[in-house]
């Protein structure tokens, strides 16, 4: 099923050749609501780290289901993935990030994560079982200026019909995973202030 148009349009707008990583977090953020929406537990979360200057900030989408990451993405412009030296920073910003939020004690089997360079994206997995996050590793070389992150990597083009096939199956593949994430009530709690007339109210998220 291809994307709604508006999610199309709203891609389509952005110059593709922009060295603005910001003008895609509108995008994507109304992609993943759209595929994750808050009606089925769901909460796609920006993260920013890094100094407020251009170029610094680490950004990134964290999906999460009742406050459990279950995907992440990581967004760049597009003309990143010309550069060799950028290809390998966005790498190492993945496998940092999969050292956040990856944890034998996460309730799914994996943790998927994304690097988008544009629309052109990258799929990366955490295995909870091994510990080990794929594809592997390249290290550099001592002697040798070595690709660690070939640019084959990001094969996958979000707009055309292999690209969001690969993006529907991966969503409906953590999807099925999630479903083992346990249901949880809010309870609230209510009370008298002494000595000031007021209510304390708070809640607290309880397993049944």
């Amino acid at each position: 099923m291809p994307w709604g148009a508006t999610i199309l349009e709203q891609f389509q707008l952005v110059n593709r050749y922009t060295t603005d990583e910001s003008e895609y977090y509108g995008p994507y953020i109304t992609l993943l609501t759209d595929l994750f929406p808050h009606t089925d537990h769901y909460q796609v979360a920006p993260q920013f780290k890094g100094p407020a200057t251009p170029g610094s900030l680490d950004f990134v989408y964290v999906v999460m289901k009742r406050k459990v990451p279950v995907l992440f993405i990581e967004v760049k412009p597009y003309v990143y993935l010309q550069d060799m030296a950028k290809r390998e920073k966005a790498d190492n910003q993945m496998r940092g990030r999969f050292r956040e939020l990856g944890s034998p004690s996460l309730p799914m089997p994996k943790l998927y994560g994304i690097s988008a360079m544009g629309t052109c994206f990258s799929v990366y997995e955490y295995a909870k079982e091994t510990n080990r996050v794929s594809p592997p590793l390249i290290p550099r070389d001592r002697d040798v200026v070595n690709d660690v992150a070939p640019q084959e990597r990001w094969k996958y083009e979000l707009l055309e019909v292999g690209g969001e096939a690969k993006f529907r199956s991966l969503v409906a593949e953590l999807k099925a995973m999630a479903q083992g994430i346990g249901n949880y009530s809010v309870v609230t709690f209510v009370f008298p202030m002494v000595g000031s007339g007021r209510l304390s109210i708070w809640t607290k998220v309880v397993s049944p």
